[in-house]
């Protein structure tokens, strides 16, 4: 047989890179700024005194962080577009905004419903947004954190009433979304995907608020403050509305590069 003829034997697959250094950074940053939770900014209590600086956000982070790059490892498409990046920044940046205007409107509203006790778990669901859309418009590995943080740090950088600490929620309700959707195996982009991703940031929230705010308070106010961050911010308002306003974005054809927008009927 001659040597230039194709030889019958079955050819190996090429795989494509692991992306081990995008996980490796991923990992970095995550453990950078749970140590910065943990031994850098104190948290403040109900009088506006320096509280001693808490393990427990710092462990939520690493946790979350570590299912969340468990994930990463076995999606089916781990790497990223130039496209990607470009388009959930922009969107990062715009959910940014509108935490903005959430943030003016919190004070008038906590002012006038200061009373309901759960008023922060109900409402919270806002600001939970970036994860659920970052997640079913990139449909990458780490789009959920990356645009709920992007968000955040545009919040704190244009300047609100929770300062850095905005920045640390964030991160922890993108980790949220992305561990549910890491679950998924990065599979599914339906409303129910939307719904659960939705669930895992309020519940993040919800268990962060506990440790920082609510940890003097009786086990029971801290269960049904963790239960309805999760479903009403975190299910109902962020998964649903996330949804929905994936699906808005897709019709108008401004997704038309991703595959959120190329099949819209399936978002």
């Amino acid at each position: 047989m001659s040597t230039t003829e194709k030889s019958d034997a079955p050819s190996t697959p090429r795989r494509r890179p692991a992306g081990i250094g995008a996980t490796l950074v991923t990992a970095v940053i995550v453990v950078a700024l749970a140590a910065l939770v943990w031994q850098g900014p104190t948290w403040f209590s109900e009088d506006g005194v320096p509280g001693a600086a808490q393990p427990g956000p710092a462990v939520l982070t690493l946790v979350l962080g570590a299912l969340a790059l468990v994930g990463w490892r076995t999606a089916p498409r781990r790497s990223w577009r130039v496209v990607d990046i470009v388009v959930a920044s922009v969107l990062g940046v715009a959910v940014g905004l509108l935490f903005t205007l959430f943030n003016l409107a919190w004070n008038p509203i906590s002012g006038l419903l200061g009373g309901f006790a759960f008023l922060g778990a109900v409402l919270t669901g806002p600001w939970l947004l970036g994860g659920v859309v970052g997640g079913l418009v990139i449909r990458r590995p780490g789009a959920a954190v990356f645009v709920e943080l992007v968000a955040a740090v545009v919040s704190a950088l244009i300047g609100n009433q929770w300062g850095f600490f905005t920045v640390i929620y964030g991160l922890v309700q993108g980790l949220g979304a992305e561990v549910v959707l890491a679950v998924l195996l990065y599979r599914q982009w339906g409303l129910t995907a939307g719904l659960l991703a939705g669930l895992g940031a309020g519940a993040a929230f919800g268990v962060l608020e506990n440790l920082v705010s609510n940890a003097a308070l009786p086990t029971g106010f801290q269960l049904t403050y963790l239960a309805l961050a999760a479903v009403v911010s975190g299910a109902i308002t962020a998964g649903l509305g996330g949804w929905a306003l994936t699906r808005a974005l897709a019709r108008t054809g401004a997704l038309a590069p991703l595959a959120s927008g190329r099949n819209a009927q399936r978002v």
